[in-house]
Parts: C-alpha cells; structure tokens; sequence
C-alpha cells in the first residue's frame, strides 16, 4: 500500500497559521494574557487545518473515500452528468473531521462543471480510468460554510487517492460509479478519505 504524504498542515490554511503564530510570538514577551489566548487560536487552526498522510489501497481497481465522514447511503440511481444508472453513494462530512479532498481513484479529469443551486456552488469532477471506468464525484456547498478550493483542470492526471481540494468545514458529497461496481460499506459507515475502500470496480 501506498502512503500518500502532505504538509501536516494543509495548504489552504498554512498561512492564517503562521500569521497567528507569529502574532502569539510577538505578543508572548509584552502581552502574556493575550499572548495565551494568541497560542489557543494558533493551536485551533493547526488543528482545523490539519492534512494527515493517509495509506492509499495498492489495489487499481478499488474506489476510495473522497472525504472523511459518514455514509448517508448509497443505492442505484440516475448519473445527469453522464446520462446513465450508476451506483450512487452519498457521504457527509463531519464538520470536526479533516476537510481534505481526495481523487476516488487514478484517472484522467474530463470534465469539471460549476453550478449554483440556490444554495452556493455545486462542483461535479468526472475521472475516467485507464480501464474507461467514469467516476463522477459531486461536492455541495457546505452547511456552515461555503469556502471550497480545489486544484484540477481538464487533463489532469489523478493518483489513486490524491489530494486535490479543500472544503472548510465540511459538505455533503455524492459519488456516481458504474452500475454494476460492487459498494463494500453499509449506511452510517464512517470512512476516511483516501484510505477507506467504498467500492470496487468489476471487470
């Protein structure tokens, strides 16, 4: 199995932490009290920013968690990006886990659509396996917050479980696999992104 590496700290939040932390620095030799509360919220968003390195499944075949959370459910239903019945898995965040986005699995990006439901923006990443497996991974805007940033353009080539995005947080994600892909979780499953097999594609 792979290791997949980042800063423990993920880059989206690297700077509000090191600003902070030098804030807390410079206020730790004239200020003591608000230096304290300074290394509080410095501690805070090290923690809210926090990108573990997660162990990647060796298996090509395997389709893993994009988020961290809990499975909502999964059933058969129909993909409008791709026009077709696909395994349908639904995840939500926990707005106190990792907010990191990660690829389902290795691939090419096709296709990247942005909408605005009425709510915030929606964003839909269709990958296609060298097997011509298409995924389609759909993130809606988050509960408490809105803020998401991701790192894909078309033809961008993906790694098994590789970090491509954040969603401060957190947000509900769907996941649209082939039809006949075998899903390995039940609802309430708690998964971790990039290391949690949700399903597996059947050749």
């Amino acid at each position: 199995m792979a290791v997949s590496r980042h800063s423990i700290i993920a880059r989206e939040g690297q700077t509000v932490v090191l600003l902070s932390g030098l804030a807390a620095f410079a206020a730790h030799f004239q200020f003591s009290y608000w230096a304290l509360i300074l290394w509080l919220l410095t501690a805070l968003l090290a923690w809210l920013y926090r990108d573990p390195a997660r162990i990647i499944p060796s298996s090509p075949l395997m389709v893993v968690s994009p988020v961290d959370g809990r499975v909502i459910r999964h059933d058969v239903a129909m993909d409008r990006f791709l026009k077709r019945d696909a395994l349908h898995i639904e995840i939500q965040m926990s707005v106190l886990g990792v907010f990191s986005l990660r690829s389902l699995t290795e691939g090419k990006v096709l296709q990247i659509w942005q909408e605005d439901n009425g709510h915030g923006k929606c964003l839909a990443i269709w990958i296609q396996t060298d097997e011509q497996d298409d995924t389609v991974l759909v993130i809606r805007p988050g509960r408490w917050m809105r803020r998401m940033s991701y790192q894909l353009a078309y033809g961008d080539r993906l790694g098994h479980g590789q970090r491509i995005g954040h969603i401060l947080f957190g947000s509900r994600v769907d996941v649209y696999l082939p039809a006949h892909s075998r899903c390995r979780l039940e609802a309430g499953d708690r998964v971790k992104a990039g290391s949690d097999a949700i399903a597996e594609f059947i050749h």
